[in-house]
C-alpha cells in the first residue's frame, strides 16, 4: 500500500496543473460570479432586501450559494473537466496502458482518481463561497444594500451536504462519459450534453417527474427566485413536487458506474493470449 499516498499526490498535482482544469475553474467561478452579481443588481434596483443574491454578503449566505452552484450545472462542468485531465487525457495520450502495468488494480486505480475529483470539487465549493462572500460584501459595500432573512449555518451546511451527493453523481457521470469517449472533448460534450438537450422538455407535463435534472432540484431544494443568480439548472416544478428523492440520483450514479466498469474492463497492457 505504499503506492497510495505517492498515486494522491500525483493526481491532485496532475489536476492542479492541468490546463482543462484550470481554464474551466475559472469559466466556472466567474460564470458563479456574474450570475451572482446580476441577481444582487436586480435586487438593488427593485429593492427586493431579501433576494436569494444579496445573501452572497454574509459568510453563510455565500457558503450557501456556493453549494447550490457546485449541484447544479457550474458543479458539472468542474467535475468534468477534472475526469477529462485524469482519466480522458491519460487515455487520449496512450498513458492508461501503462499505468495499469505499473500499478495495482485497474478498479483501485479509477476509484483514486474519482476519490480525488471529489475531494477537488469538494474544495471549489470552499473556495467559491471565499470569492462569492468577497463579491458580495463588495457590492454591498458600494450600494449600501441592507440584507435580510438570509440562511444560517445550519442551512449552508446541509446545502453542501446534498450538494456533496449531486457532486458524486456528477463524478460518475463524468468518468463514464471519459471511458466511453477516450477523449478530453468528449468528456465534456458526453457529461454535459444530456443537460443541455433534455433542458427544452424537463417542463413537459409527464415528463416532468422523471426528468433527472427534477430529481437534481428537488434532492438541492432550489428556490425558484434564485434560478440563473445562484444556480444555473433547468426544472419545473417547484422542488419535490412528485420527484424521486436521494434513491434516484443513486440508482442513476449506479447505471453510470456500470457503464464505467464495462468500458474500462478491457483496458490492459498485455492481454492473456497476447
Amino acid at each position: 500500500m505504499t503506492w497510495w499516498p505517492s498515486c494522491w499526490y500525483a493526481e491532485l498535482r496532475k489536476a492542479v496543473l492541468s490546463p482543462v482544469v484550470l481554464v474551466t475553474v475559472v469559466g466556472a467561478v466567474l460564470a458563479a460570479a456574474g450570475t451572482g452579481l446580476y441577481g444582487y443588481r436586480n435586487a438593488y434596483r427593485h429593492f427586493e432586501d431579501g433576494a436569494p443574491a444579496t445573501y452572497l454578503d454574509e459568510p453563510a449566505g455565500a457558503l450557501w450559494a456556493a453549494a447550490q452552484h457546485s449541484g447544479t450545472f457550474v458543479g458539472l462542468v468542474v467535475a468534468a473537466a477534472l475526469a477529462a485531465a485524469l482519466y480522458a487525457v491519460e487515455c487520449e495520450s496512450g498513458m492508461w496502458p501503462s499505468l495499469l502495468a505499473s500499478r495495482p488494480g485497474r478498479a483501485r486505480l479509477i476509484a483514486l482518481k474519482a476519490s480525488v475529483v471529489l475531494l477537488l470539487t469538494a474544495t471549489f465549493t470552499i473556495v467559491l463561497a471565499a470569492i462569492l462572500f468577497a463579491v458580495g460584501r463588495t457590492a454591498a459595500e458600494v450600494t449600501g444594500f441592507a440584507t435580510s432573512g438570509g440562511p444560517g449555518w445550519e442551512a449552508a451546511a446541509q446545502a453542501v451536504a446534498r450538494s456533496l451527493v449531486v457532486q458524486a453523481l456528477f463524478v460518475a457521470v463524468a468518468f463514464a462519459a471519459a471511458s466511453l469517449t477516450r477523449r478530453t472533448l468528449g468528456t465534456m460534450a458526453g457529461a454535459l450534453g444530456p443537460v443541455v438537450v433534455l433542458a427544452p422538455v424537463v417542463g413537459v407535463e409527464g415528463i416532468t417527474p422523471l426528468h433527472p435534472q427534477t430529481w437534481v432540484a428537488a434532492w438541492l431544494r432550489l428556490p425558484d427566485e434564485a434560478q440563473y443568480s445562484l444556480y444555473l439548472w433547468t426544472r419545473e416544478p417547484s422542488p419535490g413536487t412528485g420527484a424521486p428523492g436521494v434513491e434516484a440520483l443513486a440508482a442513476l450514479a449506479a447505471v453510470h458506474i456500470g457503464v464505467l466498469a464495462l468500458a474500462a474492463r478491457g483496458d490492459r497492457l498485455l492481454r492473456p493470449t497476447d
